[in-house]
């Protein structure tokens, strides 16, 4: 066994991930799950192939939790995920087999530039009627209630939890099923305000624009510096009996290329 394709066995044998043989020139690999990387997947996809040979077909539309049952039940190769995986996924044989990280924030239809502190943003959710320093009202709309963003957000913005709960009681609210939605209601509401990653909008190109929390705009830099704290982890999901197709993929993410390609888009590996 060549040393290269023996180590990438031990580091994967290591989360306990069993290794398939090498896979074969022409296979396909399925991919899908959170919507904040499918865009991203796809823009990959050419480079993956031509490193090699394997057609990457990207399913959209699935989430985390659809990704994720997609590839308990063999239908993908490999999800990637919003969330940690539950006891009840993980009891299906799924394992993380990658964490990537990327800044995390509010963004805006509005020209800017906006800035939003800490210690107000649990504040400016709870109210009946939020307004911009301007005067402009603020549209809000909900994610579905297994959402993994509010995860996040119920993690670094101490409160936000309870608060989504009560606006789940107001029905003038609308909800926006996927990432993509998420983003398209942010795109077309004068004055929104959403959650989302800088991953997505910078693959999606979407005419949005973060809002600074505390004086610092959200970007790879800020984010690897300290000086903008908010991020996201987002988890790489292969079965126990790992394809040599995602096993390639995994291997072409670790390769020069592919650290390239996922800095360009605020992507880096690592808990």
């Amino acid at each position: 066994m060549p040393l290269r394709t023996g180590l990438r066995a031990a580091v994967l044998a290591s989360i306990g991930v069993m290794v398939a043989l090498s896979p074969a020139w022409g296979e396909t690999l399925k991919i899908g799950g959170t919507g904040a990387v499918t865009e991203l997947l796809s823009q990959m996809a050419p480079a993956f192939t031509a490193d090699t040979g394997i057609t990457l077909e990207v399913v959209l539309g699935l989430g985390t939790s659809g990704g994720n049952n997609a590839v308990a039940d063999g239908k993908l190769s490999l999800a990637f995920s919003g969330r940690e995986l539950r006891d009840k996924e993980t009891a299906r044989g799924l394992k993380v087999a990658l964490v990537l990280r990327t800044p995390f924030g509010f963004v805006t239809s509005r020209q800017g530039p906006d800035n939003l502190k800490k210690g107000e943003i649990v504040a400016l959710f709870r109210a009946d009627r939020p307004l911009w320093p301007d005067g402009m009202p603020i549209l809000i709309h909900l994610r579905p209630a297994d959402e993994s963003d509010y995860i996040v957000l119920g993690a670094l913005f101490p409160g936000f939890t309870e608060v989504v709960q009560q606006l789940r009681k107001r029905r003038d609210l609308s909800v926006a099923a996927t990432d993509q939605d998420n983003a398209d209601m942010a795109e077309k509401a004068k004055g929104s305000l959403a959650a989302t990653t800088l991953t997505q909008i910078v693959a999606e190109r979407r005419n949005l624009r973060f809002v600074s929390i505390d004086g610092v705009a959200p970007s790879l830099d800020s984010y690897l510096d300290g000086s903008y704290p908010y991020g996201k982890p987002l988890y790489a999901i292969v079965p126990s009996a790992i394809s040599p197709e995602a096993e390639a993929f995994l291997a072409f993410l670790a390769r020069p290329a592919g650290v390239a390609l996922l800095r360009q888009a605020a992507l880096i590996a690592g808990k």
